[in-house]
């Protein structure tokens, strides 16, 4: 028993020696924020004033942080964060401190000097001289001697305290590195979003619409985080400032997710599935408004957070389904997805002093959602060149005759009109119509699989007949139309003529080897008739002539 008190006594001994952490060394202070080296204190058991905080420092109340940067969760009870700085040189020494937080409502900041001096500084949402700066930032005299710095956090939003304390020109590189990574951030999700509504309003799709706004959301949470929105936007709105971050979370999660069922096809494949995904994100909208009406900000943050990780999972698996549907953009979309679910869990663990701080690790979210950007913009230019090409082979199959290849009638009409509709020098100068001889009987004697070998093979024929700038179309069941524009009479002539002989020259294999087929042919040459049906006519009443004559013959008008 007297053993095991002793090592109790030992235990307490040595908790006590820890209490009293060394001060700091100024010339020691880290480029990272501040862990280990703080004190704190909770105010669990009722609130502190700063005189009674110091006291407690002095007393030895404060324990060691002894982990990563201070990190407490949503309405976490006030901490105090205490550091005791050694200047151990003759002269004063000129320190930035910066809370790099831009969500805190109140933050309190107190220096105790070496000569007795106090100076005391305020900030946060709450405050008026919030909007500042983006973070809550205080030049620092460090006399020599110890000094202790005593700082104090409330307010219902996550408790992340990253602290830089270094000198000015530390701070400078620091922010030209943020401002250059911000530019390119902000550059990139601009663009993308002007690109994306642009082609809304050009092409009309709604997809492009909602990622236009999904990524409108995203950039003003961005602000709002980062502090940029309370320094540039609304610097004045002190309210706003307070609410922005869960009602805009909220935001981002619900555009993303109209976004990815829109994109995705998910309300067609499962309209089920996608009232209840909108159901889901309706109530959190809902539950957020009565938040918003009660002024519960605790509540708003945890909703937010909680849509947040509901967002992060199910956009993984709409993509998932996607893909087990066979859409091939589902793929993009799911990488898309999953980058985000990296960044944002790297930034959490960043957060919670598993991962180490940097501005690599507590910004690996942003990251996560440009690469998301990136390849969900890839994505929707994939689906664009798939709607497309899927838009050009329902037009080509509209205007093409199934079984030969060539136009179909009212393609060729088209052709036809918009020819005519020419200047006079690009007009057609001249129509042949190419009527099979007996089609019936090669019908009604060889069968219909034999007919339509015959009417491909004379199509075949027809198109190596003419010229490349001709134009050639089936008019009816076994008729064809050849447009010849600008031809001379003698090239007329001549491509009738081949036309004719080469379906003459066409041979079959069995049953119909011994089939020869003919065609009777009529040309209308163009004499500057009022109205482009005039040369269809002219046309057919020549090859009813031709056809009337025996067949297998040519008659020009």
């Amino acid at each position: 028993m007297k053993a095991r008190q002793g090592i109790v006594f030992i235990l307490l001994l040595l908790c006590s020696v820890l209490a009293k952490a060394q001060p700091v060394r100024v010339s020691d202070l880290p480029l990272s924020p501040l862990a280990t080296e703080w004190m704190q204190l909770s105010e669990r058991h009722g609130s502190y004033t700063t005189a009674m905080a110091y006291q407690a420092f002095k007393d030895r109340n404060f324990s060691p942080h002894g982990k990563g940067i201070p990190s407490l969760g949503i309405g976490a009870p006030p901490i105090w964060l205490a550091l005791e700085l050694l200047n151990d040189s003759d002269s004063e020494r000129e320190l930035i401190f910066e809370l790099a937080n831009g969500w805190q409502d109140d933050i309190r900041l107190s220096h105790f000097a070496a000569d007795g001096s106090e100076a005391h500084w305020s900030g946060g949402d709450i405050h008026k001289n919030a909007a500042d700066n983006r973070f809550f930032r205080v030049n620092l005299s460090i006399k020599p001697g110890v000094s202790v710095l005593l700082l104090r956090v409330e307010g219902p939003d996550p408790r992340v305290l990253p602290v830089y304390l270094t000198s000015r020109e530390n701070t400078a590189k620091r922010e030209r590195a943020e401002a250059y990574s911000y530019g390119f951030l902000y550059g990139g999700i601009v663009a993308l979003l002007g690109y994306n509504f642009l082609l809304y309003l050009g092409i009309g799709s709604r997809s492009y619409l909602y990622y236009s706004v999904f990524l409108l959301t995203f950039l003003w949470l961005n602000l709002s985080y980062t502090g940029h929105g309370s320094a540039w936007i609304w610097p004045s709105l002190d309210h706003w400032r307070q609410w922005s971050n869960p009602l805009l979370m909220t935001l981002y999660c619900i555009t993303g997710l109209m976004f990815a069922l829109r994109f995705l096809g998910i309300d067609k494949l499962r309209p089920r599935l996608s009232q209840i995904v909108l159901g889901l994100a309706m109530l959190m909208m809902l539950v957020q408004a009565v938040a918003f009406y009660i002024d519960d900000r605790a509540l708003a943050l945890i909703v937010a957070f909680d849509l947040v990780y509901i967002f992060s999972l199910l956009m993984p698996l709409l993509g998932i389904m996607a893909w087990h549907f066979g859409m091939p953009i589902a793929k993009l979309f799911l990488l898309a997805s999953v980058s985000t679910m990296i960044g944002m869990s790297t930034t959490a663990l960043t957060v919670d002093g598993v991962l180490p701080f940097n501005q690599w690790t507590y910004r690996a979210a942003e990251i996560g959602m440009f690469i998301d950007a990136m390849l969900l913009a890839l994505a929707l230019a994939a689906k664009f060149r798939q709607s497309e090409q899927e838009r050009t082979l329902a037009k080509r199959l509209a205007a093409t005759d199934p079984l030969t290849g060539v136009d179909n009638r009212r393609a060729f009409g088209e052709h036809l009109l918009q020819s005519w509709n020419q200047s006079r020098d690009l007009r057609c100068r001249a129509l042949i119509m190419i009527d099979i001889d007996k089609f019936k009987s090669i019908n009604d004697s060889y069968g219909h699989d034999v007919g339509d070998k015959v009417l491909t093979d004379i199509a075949r024929s027809i198109r190596y007949s003419i010229r490349n700038r001709d134009h050639c179309g089936r008019w009816g069941g076994e008729e064809f139309v050849v447009l010849l524009p600008n031809a001379t009479e003698q090239e007329i002539a001549a491509i009738a003529e081949r036309i004719r002989q080469n379906i003459e020259l066409l041979r079959f294999p069995r049953p119909a080897d011994s089939l020869k087929v003919t065609a009777s042919v009529g040309v209308c040459v163009d004499e500057g008739l009022s109205h482009y049906e005039d040369i269809l006519r002219r046309a057919d009443e020549a090859m009813y002539s031709a056809k009337a004559a025996g067949g297998n013959r040519i008659v020009f008008v």
